[in-house]
């Protein structure tokens, strides 16, 4: 078995070849426009090593953006991918890196070398070396490459962030807008513990995103709260409820509200249904003594409401007044609820007990009067 070394001594080249090598090199002294690129791919022919090294020189006399992107293709056809993928930070006007970028994965479709080279530079970039290249993912439309690229996003990293995988994953959703979004459920789903959990929620709403002056299209807002359940459904309580309130700020509700049995599991009552507590604030002056009565009444909401207060304040407003000999102080009585079901009754008596010592501390006198229980359909 020869050694390293004697392997190495074989292969090394013979003077006349070191020599042939060097004059292929001095040829970028004078070539001009694609022969830039000609002359880039006999010297990696020659010596791939010397062809790296050299890069920088071929790379100087470019000074177009075609002669650029043809020694580009010509040094990825050539497997002298290194000097390529660092080049674009070494382009000062911050447009022809991007015709540059783009350009190179235009060409992706006529060669597996450059799908390959795209590849490459997800695991062999830094994060910001690698988002300079986004032009050419976004251009590069070999099935190949949507495919890879498919499997990245669905394999998230065990970190929660990560700008390498935020990058890939925006040109992803860019190119396959709503069709994503069972790839990115699936994503979150894996990202919810230690992975980039939010930043895969926030691409799903990004993936229907309709353009400026239009509205969401029903087909894509469906197409949203079903991924988005699908993702709720598959994790742990505390990272539902995010998925929720996403859902609730979109406007649907009802969409939130399916979720309320994965978000509080051990909350759905034994008849059914979702118990708050509900608290009307009476306030009146009764002879210079500011006075004030909690009405308290347990709330069962069926679990088709995300936030009661719309459809629970007003019957919690018809309770009949318990100061209506002195002097009411504002209009309608206040109402508050409970922030989220409750297991029992017995978590609403702490909750009033809170509101009737921030009344206190303004100077009320404060009593509680317990109402029917109300339920809403």
């Amino acid at each position: 078995m020869l050694t390293s070394l004697a392997f190495g001594l074989l292969f090394q080249a013979s003077p006349a070849e070191a020599a042939s090598c060097d004059s292929l090199l001095k040829k970028v002294d004078s070539a001009q426009g694609e022969a830039i690129a000609t002359a880039f791919s006999a010297l990696a022919k020659c010596d791939k090593t010397v062809a790296e090294d050299n890069y920088g020189k071929f790379m100087a006399k470019a000074t177009d953006a075609d002669s650029l992107v043809a020694l580009s293709s010509a040094s990825i056809e050539a497997d002298v991918w290194n000097p390529v993928w660092q080049q674009l930070s070494k382009i000062k006007d911050y447009d022809a890196r991007d015709e540059v970028a783009q350009r190179v994965g235009e060409s992706c479709g006529g060669s597996e070398k450059v799908v390959s080279f795209l590849q490459g530079a997800y695991f062999g970039l830094r994060d910001i070396d690698f988002q300079q290249w986004d032009d050419a993912y976004v251009a590069c439309d070999a099935p190949a490459m949507l495919e890879w690229m498919e499997k990245q996003v669905a394999t998230p990293p065990n970190r929660v962030f990560d700008d390498k995988f935020n990058a890939l994953l925006a040109v992803y959703v860019q190119k396959k807008r709503s069709a994503a979004l069972p790839t990115l459920a699936k994503a979150a789903a894996l990202a919810a513990e230690n992975g980039p959990y939010d930043a895969i929620l926030i691409k799903m709403d990004e993936a229907v995103a309709p353009s400026l002056g239009e509205a969401l299209s029903t087909e894509d807002q469906a197409a949203l709260e079903s991924a988005l359940i699908e993702v709720a459904r598959a994790v742990a309580p505390d990272k539902a409820r995010a998925v929720a309130d996403r859902l609730a700020n979109s406007g649907s509700q009802a969409a939130a509200a399916k979720l309320l049995p994965a978000i509080y599991p051990d909350r759905v009552q034994s008849g059914g249904g979702f118990l708050y507590g509900g608290a009307a604030m009476e306030m009146a002056d009764c002879k210079g003594t500011k006075t004030a009565i909690i009405h308290v009444a347990e709330v069962i909401e069926p679990g088709r409401r995300w936030l009661i207060f719309q459809d629970a304040s007003g019957p919690m407003r018809t309770f009949k007044p318990k100061l209506g000999k002195c002097t009411a102080e504002g209009g309608e009585w206040a109402v508050s609820f409970t922030s989220e079901p409750v297991k029992s009754s017995k978590e609403i008596d702490p909750w009033v007990e809170s509101i009737s010592q921030g009344l206190v501390e303004k100077g009320y006198e404060v009593k509680t009067q317990s109402e029917k229980g109300l339920r809403l359909p």
